[in-house]
């Protein structure tokens, strides 16, 4: 017999089943998925606002990264070119530049 694999959005989906079959209250359900109350809650939200698509994996920080690539009016760093060179020396010398 094969091992059935489960992945986190169909955990989450037998979760939300359960919950809407109501046969368990939430704290039960929690310990019986292992999952905190504030989760569960969380995921109930997002089924109860967004149907199924709200259970789906998400990205820790959606937004872009601070350190991506810079603006086309950024001037270009001098790290590459003085690389143990810090904020300090690098600063005046860029103001001086632009």
């Amino acid at each position: 017999m094969p091992w059935s694999e489960t992945t986190p959005v169909g955990q989450k989906t037998q979760f939300i089943a359960d919950y809407l079959r109501q046969t368990l209250c939430v704290p039960e359900l929690c310990d019986l998925y292992g999952i905190s109350r504030k989760t569960a809650y969380k995921w109930i939200e997002r089924y109860v606002r967004q149907g199924p698509p709200g259970l789906d994996e998400r990205r820790a920080n959606p937004n872009p990264l601070p350190t991506g690539s810079p603006s086309p009016s950024s001037p270009p760093s001098l790290r590459p070119v003085r690389p143990a060179w810090g904020a300090k020396k690098l600063l005046p010398l860029l103001a001086k530049r632009y």
